[in-house]
């Protein structure tokens, strides 16, 4: 069975905050902002309601996921799964757009284009964010559109905000949000002391306004702010919520009535939750969510897990059946018998499942093709999109352990490692062949969907480790595998040389002090990663050159992760999940990188590229310091993970599917507007 990325709405990684926010330009229309209007007969949206409003379907979507594990809690569902359950019935306060940038407009939309589209996007609240140099303080200014109502009828006020915040801020709890590590004003001596009954930043203005401040500034609070909005009267306590007199609805330091019994999710999203049964969440439209009553009344989430195990059985079991028979001559091929046959598709095909979220292979992708008429991945019965998931894989190059002489920032030291990332980037073409259509390679270490990334015409993006002592192209799209190989051979023999190496015509006879004819490159998983072709290409290149890149498999990747941050490697096959949102100063200069970069300005290149700015300021300051990584030579990015997405083109109107969806924005963001044939 293959494995199934069990993400539906992606988490939004946030690399920067905008405090001045652009205004569109004249020429980009704008949607008309959505509003709540229900389309059946219901008592302000009661929980009884059926969801079946005028002119929606009575079809149900089915949703396939891995397992459900029933804690359908906002505050306590952790696996994605449970997330996802939980996520089709929430409002969150903050979203963001295609490229990952903050909505800080959300209430009457901010227009963004991408890919060539102009795209409108709304949200429940503004977010105003003020930097004071003076203070180094941040100030976030919230306003709630005033219109909003929970799915049971309740009106959505700032109190409910407030009451989510101080759960999420409480020390018992020990959930997945961040904003309780933030670093909100007040917020430590909050969870450390008895006796302080308030978090001085957090500040209830009136009704549908608040504030918080933060010390200093931090890309990842944006990100923090990306929380449901949960009503304090289905998980709180009103009788204890008293904002003036620093009550807010639960005991402090003591969260367990709020996450106990609480597994019907209950909140402001696009549908209601009904009921669990036989591994099948089910649900109905939320007719006054905020952007219109939804065009599927009923929807499913069905754990597909054990469905995909039956039928990757039964394939397996079709298939002995064909080369049984085929020895008689009675039989076609096994491709016209099992035609269809990835696991995934054939539950497509055969109706059990609608969407589902999947790891493809070049042979999976060749029988989703299979499935269609047209031959191809996209069809009329299943459509295909590959959405960059935001975790990527690269080669680590730890650059106190790979060095010549004793300075890892020297001009030598960089044209020693410089080899060996022009080696491993030339072979990232080969995952093709593992990948196919599922492979994205990129150049910076960041998602590909990213505002970083989104102008993919940048030599300098295009280039990456193409180049050669002199900065020009080692080679080019159309050399064929001989000439480009003996052309990257030719340009890691000069890197060597400019590093110090004594180099006798093709190969490398001595190293120079400080460095060695010998390193050592730890692969997690062994032949099982997909960097493991990569890496042994770039391996039997230095082989021909007489030096030694030796493989070490693993298959503890806790301890590989330790020794990685301990700097006891010399280089590592690793990945990294963006959607994290460490700032670039800890992951590369701080007194915990993984890279062995001791370099002061680097740091402060790191430090101010995460201090706020504008849109293209901060976009200067990140390439600037990614240059500066390239130019070290410490991480070669290598491919992005990519899900596939696979939706029923038989079933679902696919024309009012979200378009240009990305590990920022999921099909889910708009799933009020999908509609079944």
């Amino acid at each position: 069975m293959k494995a199934i990325l069990r993400r539906f709405i992606a988490v939004a990684l946030l690399l920067q905050v905008i405090i001045c926010v652009a205004g569109c330009s004249s020429k980009q229309e704008k949607k008309p902002k959505p509003k709540p209007q229900a389309t059946a007969a219901v008592d302000n949206g009661n929980i009884d309601a059926q969801g079946k409003g005028e002119g929606q379907s009575d079809k149900p979507l089915v949703i396939g996921c891995g397992k459900l594990n029933k804690k359908f809690n906002p505050f306590t569902a952790k696996s994605e799964d449970d997330k996802q359950a939980v996520s089709l019935t929430q409002l969150y306060l903050v979203s963001s757009d295609r490229q990952g940038q903050v909505i800080y407009k959300g209430i009457d939309g901010e227009v963004k284009t991408y890919n060539g589209n102009n795209y409108t996007y709304y949200g429940p609240a503004d977010i105003d964010v003020k930097y004071n140099k003076r203070k180094d303080e941040t100030r976030y200014t919230i306003s709630l559109r005033d219109d909003l109502r929970f799915s049971d009828g309740e009106q959505i006020t700032i109190d409910d905000v407030v009451f989510t915040m101080y759960v999420l801020c409480d020390k018992d709890y020990k959930g997945s949000y961040k904003l309780g590590k933030q670093n909100i004003k007040g917020l430590l001596k909050y969870q450390k002391s008895k006796k302080t009954k308030r978090i001085s930043g957090i500040k209830r203005i009136d009704n549908y306004k608040m504030s918080i401040t933060t010390n200093g500034f931090s890309a990842s609070m944006a990100e923090a702010l990306k929380i449901p909005v949960c009503p304090l009267h289905y998980y709180g306590d009103t009788g204890k919520y008293n904002y003036n007199k620093e009550r807010f609805g639960f005991k402090k330091g003591d969260i367990s009535v709020i996450c106990a019994n609480k597994t019907t999710p209950v909140g402001a999203g696009p549908y209601r939750f009904v009921k669990y049964e036989e591994k099948i969440a089910y649900y109905a439209s939320n007719e006054i969510y905020y952007k219109g009553c939804p065009k599927i009344a009923y929807v499913q989430l069905k754990e597909m897990r054990e469905v995909l195990k039956a039928a990757q059985a039964r394939i397996d079991r079709e298939i002995k059946e064909v080369q049984g028979t085929a020895a008689t001559g009675n039989a076609g091929t096994i491709e016209e018998a099992v035609l269809n046959h990835n696991p995934e598709a054939l539950e497509m095909t055969e109706g059990t499942v609608d969407v589902i979220n999947a790891v493809l292979d070049s042979e999976d992708i060749s029988w989703v093709a299979h499935a269609n008429s047209n031959n191809k991945i996209s069809g009329n019965r299943i459509v295909t999109d590959f959405v960059p998931t935001g975790v990527y894989q690269y080669i680590g190059i730890n650059a106190e352990n790979v060095k010549t002489g004793k300075k890892p920032g020297s001009m030598q030291s960089k044209n020693l490692r410089k080899a060996f990332a022009a080696a491993f980037s030339a072979f990232r073409d080969s995952l093709y062949d593992y990948y196919k259509d599922g492979l994205c390679i990129i150049q910076y270490p960041c998602s590909s969907a990213s505002w970083l990334c989104a102008d993919k015409k940048d030599a300098d993006y295009r280039q990456a480790y193409n180049k050669d002592i002199n900065g020009g192209s080692i080679y080019s799209e159309d050399d064929d595998a001989e000439k480009k190989y003996e052309d990257v051979k030719s340009a890691v023999l000069s890197y060597l040389e400019a590093a110090g190496y004594t180099i006798n015509g093709m190969s490398v006879s001595s190293a120079p002090a400080g460095a060695a004819m010998r390193y050592s490159i730890i692969v997690a998983g062994g032949e099982a990663n997909p960097l493991y072709q990569l890496v042994s290409q770039a391996a039997a290149l230095f082989q021909d050159i007489g030096m030694e890149l030796d493989i070490i498999q693993a298959n503890d990747e806790k301890l590989i992760g330790k020794r990685i941050e301990n700097g006891r490697l010399q280089l590592w096959a690793g990945k990294h999940d963006t959607n994290t949102g460490s700032s670039l100063y800890k992951r590369y200069a701080g007194r915990d990188s993984l890279f062995g970069i001791k370099n002061k300005r680097l740091a402060e290149l790191a430090g101010f590229a995460d201090r706020p700015a504008k849109d293209k300021t901060r976009k200067k300051r990140y390439k600037r310091f990614y240059n500066n990584i390239l130019e070290m030579a410490v991480e070669v990015p290598v491919i992005e993970q990519q899900e596939a997405l696979l939706y029923s083109s038989s079933r679902i109107d696919t024309d009012t599917m979200a378009k240009d969806i990305t590990v920022y924005y999921s099909w889910v963001n708009e799933i009020e507007s999908v509609e079944m044939k």
